[in-house]
């Protein structure tokens, strides 16, 4: 489905790991150079393609053009064996775009005088909870990095703050952020000891963002929630953008999925504003269109400040804003974030040179939708391959069923259900893998794919894992693999 619609009208409309198999929860984009030759026209072709392909069961997409018009497109259902097609009001998880939400709040706050983003974290935090801190020092190249972790540090992933806090330990990991509270994120906070020094180096950081997201909960007597859609969503007309969907929004929320097997949504804590928002394509449309100065609103000086560029780290191509990444050369910089949760991934990114914008929503944990973003922001960055599907004989699956040690404390398990083949390595959960040629099997999920080998007898006793350049054989045993 392909629709083009004025910007003005579309906003009108929406007020109505060890061996890690899931080895790139966050796809890596060594990417420096772009051109201006503007999106290809297989739009639809390219999103039809890969729900086809099972990546996913279903893409929304939309642009944003230099004239202010929009374009959707969409393939797939809500679930995965569902018949309720995708449209402009689906609602998915955006996962750490959640990131750019939060740090335009801080800087819509310092702009209104609530605070500012060299304020030492620990001023905002209740009595009796301290933040680490380091010795200032200065290098020869008079660089000076700080005792006190700022806002901005927060906001730029320099804190020196780990990932995630050590004492993160889900009771549910399907959905592991639900029970992570703020006591616990106290008591982590009290006793860590910074590693590096704050400021120096860009380490990106969950725990950091969800920090300064309850920050501003302090500061401001609200909740992330509140924040969100007082500052943010209802002056801009995103009417379907909250934390949590609504109940009565209940039909239009699209189903989180691994491949296109179903598995949980993601509930937050004390860490919303590491990435708990669910949207919409057409929201996110008006969010980018904002971004890129095409909607006249109040909030426009605040979002140019997260775009400048506040680090430049020289270990990486890509540089920080406030929350936003900024990748390539000036005057042809890519501004942009992407997210992902267990069953859902996002991008979202703009070119202020050429004015367009791109999102890109999906009901799956897959990652090529950084890569279809950034393609059709600059079409020199290739569009990843990728095998075709085909059927094969149900009946046979059962020659593949089996366990294969991999190496010491590492099992794959092999299960038929209806039909379906999964596959499970030691401490992961069954992933769903698709036939691309009889004994060929290739994960959608991840870069990865399965050779099963039969002997001279013609049963299937060994299978080999192709994943980054390598080849790991695993011999079928009679051993199984804890679930």
């Amino acid at each position: 489905m392909y629709t083009v619609t004025p910007l003005g009208e579309l906003n009108m409309q929406t007020n109505k790991s060890h061996y890690v198999l899931l080895i790139s929860a966050i796809t890596a984009l060594l990417v420096t150079g772009f051109s201006a030759k503007g999106a290809t026209p297989r739009v639809q072709e390219i999103i039809d393609e890969r729900v086809e392909a099972k990546f996913a069961p279903a893409i929304a997409l939309g642009i944003v053009r230099k004239d202010g018009t929009t374009e959707l497109y969409f393939a797939g259902t809500l679930q995965a064996e569902g018949i309720e097609e995708v449209d402009e009001d689906t609602i998915f998880e955006i996962g750490s775009i959640s990131k750019v939400f939060t740090t335009l709040l801080m800087s819509l706050m310092e702009e209104r005088g609530d605070l500012e983003f060299s304020d030492n974290a620990q001023r905002f935090l209740p009595a009796g909870v301290t933040m680490p801190t380091k010795e200032e020092i200065s290098n020869r190249s008079g660089e000076t990095f700080p005792a006190h972790i700022t806002l901005e540090h927060l906001a730029t992933h320099t804190s020196g703050l780990p990932r995630m806090p050590s004492n993160f330990s889900p009771a549910n990991p399907l959905n592991p952020y639900e029970d992570y509270k703020y006591q616990q994120m106290y008591d982590f906070l009290s006793s860590y000891e910074l590693e590096g020094d704050i400021g120096r180096e860009i380490d990106y950081s969950n725990l950091g963002m969800g920090l300064l997201g309850h920050i501003l909960e302090l500061q401001s007597g609200k909740s992330y929630e509140e924040l969100l859609i007082g500052l943010v969503c209802e002056p801009l007309g995103m009417n379907s953008t909250t934390v949590k969907p609504r109940l009565t929004d209940a039909a239009r929320v699209a189903g989180a999925h691994i491949g296109t097997t179903p598995c949980s949504a993601w509930d937050f804590a004390a860490l919303a504003g590491c990435g708990a928002i669910n949207s919409t394509v057409s929201d996110m449309l008006i969010f980018t269109a904002a971004n890129m100065g095409q909607i006249d609103t109040p909030m426009a000086s605040a979002m140019r400040r997260c775009h400048t560029t506040r680090v430049n780290s020289a270990k990486s191509p890509v540089k920080m804003g406030l929350g936003w990444h900024i990748l390539g050369q000036p005057g042809a910089e890519i501004i942009w974030h992407n997210g992902g949760t267990g069953g859902f991934a996002s991008f979202m990114g703009f070119r202020p040179d050429t004015g367009e914008g791109v999102v890109v929503l999906t009901n799956a944990s897959y990652r090529g939708v950084d890569n279809i973003g950034f393609h059709l922001l600059d079409d020199d960055h290739k569009l990843d391959k990728f095998q075709k599907l085909v059927d094969i004989d149900p009946r046979i699956l059962s020659d593949y069923v089996g366990a294969y040690t991999l190496g010491p404390n590492a099992i794959f398990t092999i299960k038929n259900e209806n039909d379906q083949l999964l596959a499970m390595l030691t401490g992961q959960p069954f992933i769903p893998v698709y036939p691309t040629g009889r004994d060929e099997f290739v994960f959608t999920v991840v870069d990865a794919q399965l050779s099963f080998v039969r002997n001279q007898e013609g049963k299937v006793d060994r299978l080999v894992l192709h994943q980054n350049g390598r080849d790991l054989e695993a011999m079928k045993t009679n051993e199984t693999s804890p679930e």
